[in-house]
């Protein structure tokens, strides 16, 4: 039975006694109405007697636009020509045309009457307990280092050291200028500190040439001490070479500007005293 249902809610035969190809449709008539009466006129409330002021019949009463007058068809008219209700005459005071009180017609009031307070500049977020601890003990600070420094307080900034003669006899300790037991004599070099020439590759470059300068001049000496005494002068090649990498690739901008300066400046003033301390020990073999 469920099969036939469905077989013949799918072919969908017309019911019986209809005859075959018409269509039923819906049909709408309409039936025409007489004239509606009309309503009697309501009557007009009942005002206690106005008392006569003076200021009411000046300029402001004589401006009020009278109630237009019913059309010739006998029904009263619902709005007047400038497109507001009309009334009977002394019920409410006629209300201000939106836009000629110097607000615009399409300006609509704000719904969140937001009123700032005292506390915005204190609260930073609602976070949890730690949060709001942090933001406590943040503002404490800042009101004791205003309470201390005043409310122009300027943030300490590091610089790089200034430059200072150097002068090996007038050191207070010569034992830490190294010795040759310990393979670093070459810093009590009488050489004075200096900047390097540049961070772009030119110190490097200077001491590549100062290296190759150095080995063509001392030609006949062994090449066991010539690379022992080099090995400063490359460990700060090496380093002055990283540095001018950093650079050249995008460092921190606080670490390019603070501590790879100080960093190349240092490579550079040993560079220079180990070659000078090879020239010195290289005398004997000069070619």
């Amino acid at each position: 039975m469920l099969l036939a249902l469905a077989a013949r809610a799918l072919l969908w035969m017309p019911p019986p006694g209809s005859p075959a190809g018409v269509e039923e449709r819906l049909q709408l008539r309409l039936v025409p109405r007489g004239p509606l009466p009309e309503a009697p006129p309501a009557p007009a409330p009942a005002l206690p007697p106005a008392r006569e002021d003076p200021a009411a019949t000046g300029p402001a009463v004589a401006a009020r636009p009278a109630a237009p007058e019913a059309p010739a068809g006998g029904r009263p008219a619902l709005y007047d020509a400038e497109g507001r209700v009309v009334l009977p005459p002394g019920t409410v005071a006629a209300a201000p045309v939106p836009g000629n009180d110097g607000t615009a017609r399409l300006d609509r009031p704000n719904p969140v009457d937001y009123r700032g307070t005292r506390f915005e500049d204190d609260w930073v977020s609602d976070g949890d307990a730690a949060d709001v601890a942090a933001q406590a003990i943040g503002r404490g600070q800042r009101r004791i280092a205003q309470l201390l420094m005043g409310k122009d307080i300027q943030h300490a900034e590091a610089r790089r050291p200034p430059g200072v003669a150097f002068n090996p006899a007038r050191h207070e300790r010569p034992s830490d200028l190294g010795s040759e037991a310990t393979g670093d004599a070459w810093r009590a070099a009488p050489v004075a500190s200096e900047p390097a020439p540049g961070l772009d590759g030119r110190a490097s470059r200077s001491l590549r040439e100062q290296v190759a300068a150095l080995e063509r001049e001392h030609g006949r000496c062994p090449r066991g001490r010539m690379e022992k005494l080099m090995e400063p002068v490359r460990e700060a090649l090496a380093r002055l070479q990283s540095v001018e990498y950093a650079m050249a690739k995008g460092a921190d901008p606080v670490r390019a500007r603070h501590q790879l300066p100080s960093t190349a400046d240092a490579a550079w003033d040993q560079g220079r005293r180990a070659l000078w301390h090879a020239r010195q020990q290289l005398q004997d073999c000069r070619g």
